[in-house]
């Protein structure tokens, strides 16, 4: 595999050169490699360095997630089952004495190493094997802990235990001082564990199964790049009635996606003194009389409250003079821009506002 030619192919790429020009001089598989090191720079800050096939990428941990997970399961010795080309095995290196990578796939093996040696990595050691066999479990006895980030199908529309390989069961068998990655979405995880949520730059990125002596408590939220950790107290999630708002306050919060799916918008309070809920179909926003700072909300000042109906809606937005409107309601992606052209035609307004709907509307700048 020619580095060279890798580099050569991006640079043409870089030049929005087309496809059919530089398959002329370089052959596809080249010509993937240097289409995954481009876009991997949203995984990975020296992915220009790296090998990798665009599939491989799509799966790749992120870089601060994997930095996050690395430093939680620090360890002397800690295998990662199904290493892939990497991403993950790389930031274990630097939080652990060694790492053990493991994986079914030779190319993926053959990758991996390859990169460890781009990024001057020596202390992982490669297995090419099946994680569930003996043969494999027997090299792996020594290791302090153990990480699994399962396949899913691409294809599925719901994820679900019974299409994860490998066979869960039979990981936590082998493994049982384990973090496996879950798909976020997932409904019924009918394991005991810790789950935690993890979100990166506001969106739900991951969430992490600790399971036997890795498990701190019921339920985790972790926002990133920050770093902010929320862990579920004895008690469970219940808010009670004094905390929550009658009405909206000068400040509105939308809560991190993290702290919603561990559901711990309790823990979130008792770290907001003089916040309250307004919840409203299912979603759950802050409100307060004064600013309040948070890693695990979205901040927003309040211009103006009006019924939902669209002329006061219209009329308010033209008294705060605003000039773009941010749907923050229920709306199809495919709607989205024609719902927001029905206000923005009509303002003349240089100010860029966000619109929350649910019984009032709600007119806010985000801060």
């Amino acid at each position: 595999m020619n580095d060279k030619s890798i580099r050569e192919a991006m640079a043409l790429l870089k030049l929005n050169a087309s496809r059919d020009i530089i398959l002329e001089k370089f052959d596809n598989e080249t010509f993937e490699l240097a289409k995954a090191r481009i876009k991997g720079k949203e995984k990975h800050p020296k992915a220009d360095k790296l090998f990798m096939l665009l599939d491989d990428l799509r799966w790749a941990t992120p870089y601060e997630v994997a930095e996050y997970r690395a430093k939680r399961l620090s360890c002397n010795k800690i295998a990662d089952l199904g290493c892939g080309v990497g991403f993950q095995s790389f930031s274990f290196a630097k939080h652990c004495k060694s790492v053990v990578a493991v994986d079914i796939d030779r190319r993926k093996i053959e990758f991996a190493k390859l990169n460890a040696e781009a990024l001057g990595i020596k202390n992982i050691e490669f297995i090419e094997g099946d994680i569930l066999s003996k043969k494999v479990a027997d090299k792996l006895k020594d290791a302090d802990a153990f990480f699994c980030d399962p396949e899913r199908l691409p294809s599925e529309t719901a994820r679900t235990i019974k299409t994860m390989r490998p066979d869960i069961e039979k990981l936590l068998k082998l493994y049982p001082k384990i973090c496996i990655e879950f798909p976020p979405m997932i409904k019924n995880i009918p394991f005991e564990c810790e789950k935690e949520y993890l979100s990166l730059n506001g969106e739900l990125n991951r969430l992490n199964l600790y399971f036997s002596e890795l498990r701190k408590c019921r339920a985790s939220a972790v926002v990133l790049p920050q770093g902010a950790v929320i862990r579920a107290s004895v008690v469970r999630n219940i808010i009670a009635e004094e905390q929550k708002a009658p009405k909206i306050m000068d400040f509105f919060y939308e809560v991190d996606p993290a702290v919603e799916k561990a559901e711990l918008t309790a823990e979130l309070l008792l770290t907001m003194k003089n916040a309250y809920v307004y919840e409203q179909d299912n979603d759950i926003y802050l409100t307060s009389g004064k600013l309040l700072k948070n890693d695990f909300v979205k901040a927003y000042k309040v211009l103006e409250v009006v019924e939902d109906d669209f002329d006061k809606i219209l009329e308010a937005l033209q008294r705060q003079k605003a000039g773009k409107v941010v749907l923050r309601m229920t709306v199809s992606p495919k709607d989205y821009w024609t719902e927001r052209n029905k206000y923005e035609r009509s303002l003349l307004g240089d100010k860029e506002v966000h619109l929350f709907v649910f019984d009032r509307a709600v007119i806010a700048e985000k801060l």
